[in-house]
């Protein structure tokens, strides 16, 4: 008997301590309440204070950083949607894309896109010169490489539960590194304006430039499946040709009195990759 009403204090002990133990939620500029949530909703907190249950008090979430309950259990409150991958499941990964008036300057571009998170994307693209047009009449030949990392811009106000609709769509800045080499007959042009078609010189000359751009861009993808990528850039680049002779091969460079770069173009493809969804037998 005597174990009994021992026992039965422990536990009554246990639930005065449950009940009385305060949770703290916790502002996002330090600021502690210290009360007892009864309920985390999709755009606020409700609580109130142990000397006045009756009365119940309401929080936006969006002020609120974290709450301590009285067991010791933490939940971080997540405002920042965007950042949210479970927002995205299903939705493609990856992109491979085609530049669509590449060829007019005697170019071929193929790029390829790697999401790796909400708002940030690899970017990898290959151009080959020549055996396309040649508006120049040089008979150019070469290749050049380019890296750009994208941030995927957010809009200028936010609304709770916000997201991008797709996560590889979006305005964008992207800064990036490019490279590229070709081989070329220089070209006259005191014998292209005399004669109206740019005649080239005897013996070939080789070309190495490279750029460092900052590119403004938007991309749509449609229906999970299309994709639309326009982009402009500029920045600082240069190459090896004394000749003044320039080229728009998947950029433009300037020369050591100049070093200006531009870039540009459009871009089509297809989207690839789908994170598959979770079942409960995962």
């Amino acid at each position: 008997m005597k174990r009994f009403l021992i026992l039965l204090v422990a536990c009554y002990s246990v639930v005065i301590i449950t009940t009385k133990a305060q949770d703290r939620v916790i502002k996002n500029i330090g600021d502690t309440i210290k009360c007892k949530v009864t309920e985390i909703g999709a755009d606020e907190i409700k609580y109130f204070y142990p000397d006045n249950e009756k009365l119940i008090f309401g929080i936006d979430k969006a002020l609120v950083d974290h709450i301590e309950f009285g067991t010791g259990e933490v939940i971080k409150i997540e405002n920042e949607t965007y950042a949210n991958p479970e927002y995205y499941v299903g939705q493609s990964r990856n992109a491979l894309k085609l530049g669509f008036l590449n060829p007019m300057s005697d170019n071929y571009e193929i790029v390829y896109e790697r999401n790796l998170k909400p708002g940030r994307s690899m970017e990898y693209a290959v151009g080959i010169i020549g055996f396309a047009f040649d508006p120049y009449e040089c008979d150019a030949k070469g290749g050049y490489l380019k890296l750009s990392y994208k941030f995927i811009r957010k809009p200028d106000f936010y609304f709770q539960r916000m997201h991008y609709s797709h996560i590889m769509k979006g305005a964008y800045i992207a800064p990036e590194i490019a490279f590229r080499y070709l081989s070329y007959d220089p070209i006259d042009w005191d014998i292209a304006w005399d004669e109206g078609s740019s005649n080239a010189n005897s013996g070939r000359e080789d070309d190495f430039s490279f750029a460092v751009n900052v590119k403004f861009g938007k991309q749509w993808v449609i229906d999970d499946g299309f994709l639309v990528d326009i982009y402009f850039g500029v920045g600082y680049g240069m190459g090896t040709n004394d000749n003044y002779d320039v080229f728009n091969y998947g950029f433009v460079a300037g020369d050591n009195d100049v070093p200006l770069s531009i870039t540009g173009g459009v871009r089509l493809g297809w989207v690839f990759g789908k994170k598959k969804k979770q079942t409960q037998h995962d």
